[in-house]
């Protein structure tokens, strides 16, 4: 064998592992499985988001035809955890604190909350669409890779999965809209956590929400960053739905939920948790 062709030889060598290495780095995750690992599975550091607390701020707003904000309302609350459960404290109202006597109610309601939660009985959670709800409710399609605030993300499309009536529907309103929704999920890579979803419903699709009520179109943005490099938390929730109800009326509503001020009861502030 001449030197020249044993040079490429010892190249190709070196070469093909290493492109193959990479081949496997690049490879998209079968996507349901995938995506049951980051939403299913409990990790050792999701018990630190008891440490946080912040605030969260929801605005809900009536549109007209044209998409202009006819009306608005406000309400802000505190957050903490108990055993990573939310316990929600309303503060104010259309940027108004509550009265002394509310608040003592709403406090009073808080920690009763948080003493339920931590001796392990059943509390209600609030109604609505949630991340849990994906693993039943959608088929997963890894379609490439995305970078968003310079970390690399998993891109999964979604659309509804055939299923059967179920006997327990909970929160039927979530499980109508869910039927319809097609959208996108990004999951962080290095943390397995899910970044963002878009969601919409589908060509077409409406659904039943209610007696006489009927979604029409239907939006869904949600956001979620890493706090301290340590835990993940939300940033921002907006939906938008449009419909009509009882056949006459027509409603144009969009609910935007920000968070801010993270903090940890431990370092940043005195706050304790209730209970």
């Amino acid at each position: 064998m001449s030197p020249a062709r044993i040079a490429i030889v010892a190249v190709w060598s070196i070469a093909l592992p290493a492109f193959a290495s990479a081949q496997d780095d690049n490879a998209l995750p079968e996507g349901n499985a995938y995506v049951r690992s980051v939403i299913g599975g409990a990790r050792p550091q999701d018990a630190l988001i008891n440490e946080y607390s912040y605030d969260v701020e929801e605005s809900r707003e009536r549109l007209d035809k044209d998409g202009d904000t006819t009306s608005r309302e406000t309400r802000r609350y505190e957050v903490y955890f108990v055993k990573t459960r939310p316990v929600r404290r309303l503060v104010s109202r259309n940027g108004a604190p509550l009265s002394a006597s509310e608040q003592a109610e709403v406090d009073r309601k808080a920690e009763a909350q948080a003493k339920a939660i931590a001796e392990g009985r059943t509390v209600s959670e609030q109604p609505g669409l949630r991340l849990s709800t994906l693993l039943d409710s959608f088929e997963f399609k890894a379609v490439g890779r995305e970078e968003r605030d310079g970390r690399r993300t998993l891109v999964l499309d979604f659309e509804p999965r055939k299923r059967t009536e179920s006997k327990d529907r909970g929160d039927r309103a979530a499980d109508a809209v869910t039927r319809i929704l097609i959208g996108r999920l990004h999951v962080d890579e290095s943390d397995l956590r899910v970044a963002r979803l878009e969601a919409r419903n589908a060509p077409g699709k409406k659904a039943s929400v209610a007696t006489g009520v009927k979604v029409a179109t239907f939006e869904l943005l949600m956001e979620f960053g890493a706090v301290d490099g340590q835990v993940w938390l939300p940033r921002k929730v907006v939906t938008l739905a449009t419909g009509r109800a009882f056949l006459f009326k027509t409603f144009r509503i969009r609910n935007t939920t920000t968070y801010s001020n993270y903090r940890r009861f431990r370092v940043d502030t005195e706050e304790k948790p209730i209970g």
